[in-house]
């Protein structure tokens, strides 16, 4: 894992345990090793430590969590790399790392206790910790304040944010940026000079003195500066979620650090990481964390070869196209988008334009690599274009009869092995290959929008979906680096399935009395980043309209929609793009305002239905709300749509924004005992209807 080599009296000890170099403690226990042998060998003058040109490490192994059953594990854990670390930083012989790639985390804590550090040109660094819900435990709350400051080591710490190169020489996180095929020579020019750009020893290289970096002061604000940046730092954590203590502890162990010690803060990082390691929140995170991982392993796919996608189309360029396409090229894929109408392709391309040179101006895009974007993309009218890809995508409106036109059209003028993937949500595959010659190519890949930003796609199989397509499509899903979530045909599939009965339980709340603010209030203090109400002005009442058409004729128990949404719909109050929904929104302004003309609709429609509102409070509103998802996400597990509970988990997270800290729909239902929900479902579907009712897998489990 460690290769030993020294030339010119420098000791080169290079990572080799691929792919990602993960920092295990096999790897540090070699590491400290291979230092110890560097400092007892009297022809090695100084050490680097590096991977190769393009890639170092992207920090511990997360697998170690899996380990951690007790206080005491957590405990031993922080310790062990403390340990090893400061054994680096103690080294008599001055240490350079020489770095590249992703740099999260432990790497980057292992990079600081060298004594210098040089990078490559497109290497970033960042402390993703924060959010896992943990403190980093090596060592990173006491010396990054030491190396770049306390105000960025903090920005860093808890947010979790990436620092590129050019802001890491800045800021002093590293001494030297170069090539990648240079880093050894630059960091060996750093060691035969005992000197660097951001000097932090002085002297010729003989009488040179290391000042190790728990010893510097020079990045260190004063007093003034350092109290206004932790009170700063102390409103920033109090905004943050209550069950999530890492934040809070984060910010403790710094100032302990410096107001103490170093030891003090190394002690308390310890203390600390077994602290958020007990919590639920962070186990939970943790759990979504590995269940991200598994999303696209299939077993019983075997050794299948996945074909190559050298080429892809997609069809249709309204938002879904557009997003869909604007993602590919983000990846790196060439794309030709097929539509109808020259002015929608010109709609779509502007957009696509406009997005990525934003993201130029902002700073967050290399002008090059922009340009090279959009070369990737191509428009057309003509069908002939879309010949020779490899995969083809349709994301046309979500009509069967219209699908069905698009993809007699791809089999007409595409070879026989190019795959074809439909964007339906909602729409049975079974429906769709009604239409097709060669129906055993077709799978779905349903994006979420805006598609070039959600990180998830529903890979959809049918029962007779060949296993290298299956295999080509994940792959292809993870190419473009989305979490490809495997799951079998059946209308709503998986997300839209749980998620739909949702936003329609919503309105059955509104209807009954509860005020909209509320109804939203109560999800957002659950954890969703905005509530159900706000989110389905923002998709579009007609959306929900739509697609609940084609679940409830599947799913009869669902029940109707509400009158509310019902009427709203026919009123025109079809969310933000109308400027009225259930709110009400000023042009140009997305901020969701009360709408008398909702509220007047709302009351109508209880006049109607011969309801007196009664008062509904944030408790029963958050226990219809989840779990009405709780009740379908069972019955999905009952009917085998997904591969295993973990993977409904992770696509309601990624899918919903349902909070990774309650671990996903049904880790929720567990932690709370599913005793506990069965039977406040059987009370929920007595007061309610039959869509409350517990499956009957879900009985069954609640007495195992």
């Amino acid at each position: 894992m460690i290769h030993y080599d020294v030339s010119e009296r420098i000791c080169v000890l290079r990572l080799d345990a691929p792919p990602l170099n993960v920092i295990t403690f096999a790897l540090l226990d070699e590491l400290r090793a291979a230092t110890r042998r560097a400092n007892d060998d009297s022809n090695v003058q100084g050490i680097v430590i590096t991977g190769d040109a393009g890639h170092f490490s992207v920090g511990a192994d997360i697998s170690i969590f899996k380990e951690i059953a007790s206080a005491e594990d957590a405990v031993r854990t922080s310790r062990i790399f403390q340990e090893a670390y400061q054994e680096i930083e103690d080294s008599p012989k001055p240490v350079v790392a020489a770095v590249a790639g992703g740099m999260m985390g432990g790497a980057v804590e292992l990079a600081a206790v060298c004594h210098f550090r040089v990078c490559a040109g497109k290497t970033w660094f960042s402390m993703p910790e924060v959010n896992l819900g943990i403190n980093s435990g090596a060592g990173g709350t006491q010396r990054l304040p030491r190396l770049i400051g306390v105000g960025p080591a903090l920005d860093m710490l808890l947010t979790g944010k990436p620092v590129d190169s050019a802001k890491a020489l800045k800021l002093g996180l590293v001494d030297a940026v170069c090539e990648g095929g240079e880093l050894t020579a630059c960091a060996g020019e750093i060691l035969q000079s005992m000197k660097s750009p951001r000097t932090a020893c002085r002297g010729d290289a003989e009488s040179c003195e290391i000042i190790r970096t728990r010893d510097r002061v020079d990045r260190l604000e004063d007093d003034a500066a350092r109290e206004t940046l932790f009170a700063e730092a102390e409103q920033q954590v109090a905004e943050g979620r209550p069950e999530i203590i890492a934040p809070r502890k984060i910010l403790e162990a710094v100032k302990i650090g410096l107001e103490e010690s170093f030891e003090a803060g190394l002690r308390k990082e310890q203390e600390f990481f077994a602290d958020c390691m007990a919590t639920p929140a962070t186990q939970n995170k943790i759990y979504i964390f590995f269940a991200h991982r598994e999303t696209g392993k299939v077993p019983y796919l075997g050794d299948v070869k996945p074909a190559e996608v050298a080429k892809a189309a997609v069809i249709g360029m309204g938002s879904m196209g557009t997003g869909i396409a604007h993602a590919l090229m983000i990846a790196g894929v060439p794309v030709v988008v097929r539509d109808e109408d020259d002015a929608i392709l010109e709609k779509g391309t502007a957009k696509i334009t406009g997005s990525i040179e934003g993201r130029v101006k902002q700073g967050k895009l290399d002008p090059e690599r922009a340009g090279g974007m959009l070369k990737l993309l191509a428009t057309t009218t003509d069908w002939q274009e879309i010949a020779d890809a490899d995969l083809v995508i349709e994301a046309v409106f979500e009509n069967t009869a219209v699908k069905h036109t698009v993809l007699r059209r791809i089999e007409d003028v595409c070879g026989d092995d190019a795959i074809i993937a439909s964007n339906t949500s909602t729409i049975s595959l079974d429906v769709l290959a009604d239409a097709m010659q060669r129906p055993e190519r077709l799978i779905g890949m349903h994006f979420f929008n805006p598609a070039h930003r959600m990180p998830l796609v529903e890979v959809i199989r049918r029962e007779a979906t060949p296993a290298g397509v299956m295999a080509t499509a994940l792959q292809f899903a993870g190419r473009i680096r989305k979490t490809p979530v495997l799951v079998r045909n059946r209308e709503g599939f998986l997300v839209n399935r749980i998620f739909i009965p949702y936003l329609k339980e919503a309105f059955w709340l509104l209807e009954e009395g509860a005020d909209a603010a509320a109804i939203d209030a109560a999800m957002v203090e659950f954890g969703f980043p905005m509530g159900p109400l706000t989110l389905i002005d923002m998709a579009g009442l007609d959306i929900l309209a739509m697609t609940d058409d084609v679940l409830r004729r599947a799913f009869p128990q669902h029940g109707p929609l509400s009158p509310v949404a019902v009427r709203l719909v026919e009123r025109g109050h079809l969310g933000q793009k109308t400027g009225a929904g259930v709110y009400r929104y000023e042009k140009g302004d997305y901020t969701p305002f009360h709408s008398r003309d909702a509220e007047e609709i709302v009351a109508d429609v209880r006049r109607q239905q011969g309801r007196t509102p009664r008062r509904i409070d944030a408790d029963e509103i958050t226990d219809r709300l989840v779990l009405r998802m709780v009740s379908e996400a069972f019955h999905v597990v009952e009917e085998g749509i997904a591969q295993r509970e973990s993977d409904i988990d992770a696509a309601m997270v990624l899918g919903t924004g349902f909070p990774d800290f309650r671990g996903g729909v049904l880790k929720y239902a567990r932690d709370r005992g599913l005793d506990r929900v069965a039977a406040r479902l059987e009370e929920l579907a007595s007061q309610c209807g039959r869509r409350f009712s517990p499956c009957e897998l879900l009985k069954k489990l609640k007495g195992a």
